[in-house]
């Protein structure tokens, strides 16, 4: 099981505060669209709303997905769907 935060993906944010891709594939981000990219790699999850810890003033959704892999194979795998 896999946490990924829409932090992960905020295009405004620094990777010091939690990005996770690069700042050019993350203008292309929404939350309909990783949930449209991990229905189509067929995973099944659940969406929450949630704080991420590092930022815990905003507001963000967390993406529970049930995967059998590392969590930095699917953000490579969602990062070159995101274009």
């Amino acid at each position: 099981m896999i946490v990924l935060y829409s932090q992960y993906f905020n295009p405004r944010i620094s990777r010091r505060l939690g990005r996770r891709i690069s700042r050019e594939k993350a203008k292309n981000f929404s939350d309909a669209k990783l949930e449209q990219i991990l229905k189509s790699i067929n995973l099944t999850f659940e969406i929450r709303d949630a704080n991420y810890s590092r930022i815990p003033y905003e507001e963000s959704k967390m993406f529970v997905v049930d995967v059998d892999m590392k969590k930095s194979t699917l953000l490579k795998i969602i990062e070159a769907k995101l274009q």
